[in-house]
């Protein structure tokens, strides 16, 4: 992988966007103020349609909230309803948490059940998908194989390189966290048009310097910085870019705040991918 450089002003000094995070779990009742206060960009997961339901009505500025099923929960699972998924997925461009896992005490059938009918309503509306997939690499691929959706995003991913080579022929894309952006030898598969930062706050930030909070992506930054050669604005650049190029691809756009519509109709962020 090469460096990638950064477009400049036409006063010759960088323009930064702020920190993205493309994957953080965040309490419903967070104040406006607080958002406010993370300084950052950032895709919230909800675990259930009932969690999504209190914060739909939300007018988050530099925030959005996705609508989520984590396979983690008995109750989030059972209180699926496809027809409530996809009237709740009109309000917004993101979808997270859903997915398997080989770890939840769910029965694996009922898992597949949910991601199976929901991945069928994204078929015909597609959306930005953080996908869940600890303990159950090959179940996933295998149901994104029996049914294609764009817009997938694997959210830390640790699945083997053959999976992962599967997983970029589909057409996935990949968020990192912190605790992932040092040690996994299959980052070096990944292209860096493929890759978002992530903190999976409060969980895959554990081990960071300084304090954790969502939109926190420094460590990423700079980690990933190191494997492509490039520098922590560079970095940031790319992140962007790949949303960008992700989220008018999927003709998303008008559904994010007008803050995000701002940074991602940049075109200075035009071109940026690299690999």
């Amino acid at each position: 992988m090469t460096g990638i450089r950064a477009r400049t002003r036409r006063d010759g000094q960088a323009k930064v966007p702020p920190p993205l995070d493309v994957h953080a779990h965040i309490e419903a009742e967070i104040s406006s103020e607080a958002v406010r206060g993370l300084g950052a960009f950032v895709f919230a997961m909800t675990r259930s349609l009932d969690e999504y339901a209190l914060v739909s009505r939300r007018r988050d500025t530099r925030m959005v909230w996705g609508v989520g099923t984590h396979p983690g929960g008995q109750d989030y699972v059972a209180s699926f309803d496809e027809d409530r998924f996809a009237r709740a997925i009109e309000g917004t461009p993101l979808v997270g948490e859903i997915g398997l896992d080989g770890g939840s005490a769910v029965p694996m059938a009922e898992q597949t059940r949910t991601l199976r009918s929901a991945l069928g309503v994204l078929q015909q509306t597609p959306r930005l998908i953080s996908l869940h997939s600890a303990g159950a690499h090959l179940q996933v691929i295998r149901e994104l194989h029996r049914t294609p959706v764009e817009g997938i995003v694997l959210h830390w991913w640790t699945g083997s390189a053959d999976l992962t080579d599967e997983a970029l022929r589909l057409g996935c894309a990949f968020s990192i966290p912190p605790v992932m952006a040092s040690k996994s030898l299959i980052l070096d598969r990944i292209p860096s048009d493929r890759l978002f930062f992530e903190t999976d706050h409060p969980f895959g930030d554990r081990g960071t310097t300084g304090r954790r909070k969502p939109g926190r992506t420094t460590d990423v930054e700079e980690r990933l910085g190191e494997r492509l050669n490039s520098t922590t604005i560079e970095m940031r650049h790319l992140h962007w870019a790949n949303l960008r190029k992700l989220v008018l691809t999927l003709g998303l756009l008008h559904l994010f705040p007008e803050d995000w519509r701002g940074v991602l109709s940049d075109d200075s962020l035009r071109g940026r991918n690299a690999s």
